[in-house]
């Protein structure tokens, strides 16, 4: 049973549940990532702003705003993964439960 909005090729980097049980749980390990890589996001957020003087970037501090701004990224990436894998399996227990 497959999220029509999910790529058949997401679901190769995922394990299929055993049951429906399994599935819940994973379901709620890829919401512990989701919430772990925001709480990431809202601390490189933090220190932009901390190496900003009154929102503009102080000019030796430009390669450190860069440095966060693509972890940042990543991280959104891997919050993304997360999120996609959270309702791949929300699908599952969803059809799996009528």
């Amino acid at each position: 049973m497959k999220h029509p909005n999910i790529s058949d090729a997401f679901y190769q980097k995922l394990e299929p549940p055993t049951d429906l049980d399994d599935a819940h749980i994973r379901m709620s390990c890829h919401q512990h990532s989701i919430d772990d890589f925001q709480l990431q996001i809202e601390m490189c957020e933090i220190e932009i702003a901390m190496l900003c003087d009154e929102g503009d970037v102080l000019p030796y501090q430009s390669n450190k705003i860069d440095e966060l701004e693509q972890k940042k990224l990543k991280l959104f990436g891997g919050k993304r993964f997360h999120q996609n894998a959270r309702h791949a399996y929300w699908y599952y227990t969803v059809r799996a439960e009528k």
